[in-house]
């Protein structure tokens, strides 16, 4: 009798194992692919205070760092492509000469092998500025003068475009009262990867967007850097008509005392309905696509209503 139970226990096991099998096959199961399983962009804006530097690694390894922030930011950047196991960069990209942009440049340099460095290829008289120049000479680094139309393929589609400054000798002469001609011809990069693409702009004004939209260069972008770390002189309703941005990303110090990002530029991002990310609240920010989808992740998640609140610039009495 206990046989029998026995032999009757293995025979259910075995009808419902024969079941189960069979209902898998006849109905199999659509499990999504994961995102960005393999082959992916990874975009990283570094926390270097006041200034900029954002690091781009392409889904096979290929570096590109647009600006390296400000000279006491250089061993924060270089320390972070260090963690990230990131030997030699095979594009650094000064924006334009200010120091919250080149400052960093020299400990980068100094740390990682560059192959490749692209400058605005504006002449500008600082000390910061000299001494990159110099070690840009002694390090053999080819130097590449930017100019509007400027491509760099990196890999598995990953593509830089060009789009500002204009070139042969191009500049942007007339600015605002109280405006950088150095800001305005910064370089301004677009990024693409399959359907994905990012908009870089250095620290570019009305100026400078009112330019690349009328020169009809490609402008709309997943992701905005937004210009001049979110000054009021910059990013316009109508530039921000014309990128369509659902993301911005803004570079700045908490410390800062310029009044970045401006309550006036948050206005207008909240107005166009982008999602705003700050360094100065979040600390570094990734940005990851598979070429289709894009996700955003922060260090630090502040509230809402810290996000869009404007610092006040802050005036200095004789």
């Amino acid at each position: 009798m206990r046989v029998l139970k026995v032999l009757f226990a293995i025979a259910l096991v075995a009808a419902v194992v024969v079941g189960v099998i069979y209902w898998l096959r006849t109905h199999p199961r659509e499990t999504p692919a994961p995102f960005v399983a393999e082959r992916r962009l990874r975009i990283y804006a570094l926390d270097v205070g006041q200034g900029d530097s954002f690091l781009i690694v392409s889904p096979e390894g290929k570096s590109v760092l647009i600006d390296a922030g400000p000279p006491q930011a250089g061993g924060k950047v270089a320390a972070a492509l260090q963690a990230r196991k990131i030997k030699s960069l095979d594009l650094l990209v000064a924006t334009h000469p200010h120091a919250d942009h080149i400052g960093g440049m020299k400990s980068v340099i100094e740390t990682v092998a560059v192959k490749n460095f692209l400058d605005s290829g504006q002449i500008f008289a600082s000390d910061e500025y000299e001494r990159l120049m110099r070690a840009i000479k002694e390090k053999r680094i080819k130097f590449i003068e930017a100019k509007k139309g400027m491509t760099f393929d990196l890999d598995s589609g990953v593509r830089i475009e060009v789009l500002n400054p204009p070139g042969n000798g191009q500049w942007i002469t007339k600015v605002r009262p109280g405006g950088s001609v150095e800001n305005a011809n910064s370089v301004v990069l677009r990024l693409t990867y399959g359907g994905f693409s990012m908009l870089f702009t250095g620290d570019a004004e009305f100026e400078t967007e009112a330019l690349m939209m009328k020169s009809g260069v490609p402008l709309r972008a997943q992701v905005l850097k937004v210009g001049h770390h979110g000054s009021r002189h910059a990013t316009s309703g109508k530039f921000l008509e014309a990128v369509k941005p659902e993301a911005a990303i803004i570079s700045c110090g908490e410390d800062n005392r310029y009044g970045h990002p401006a309550q006036l530029t948050l206005d207008r991002l909240r107005k166009a309905g982008v999602n705003v990310y700050r360094t100065d609240l979040s600390g570094e920010i990734e940005i990851i696509s598979d070429g289709k989808k894009f996700e955003i992740h922060a260090a630090r998640n502040p509230s809402l209503a810290a996000l869009w609140q404007g610092r006040i610039e802050l005036i200095e009495l004789p």
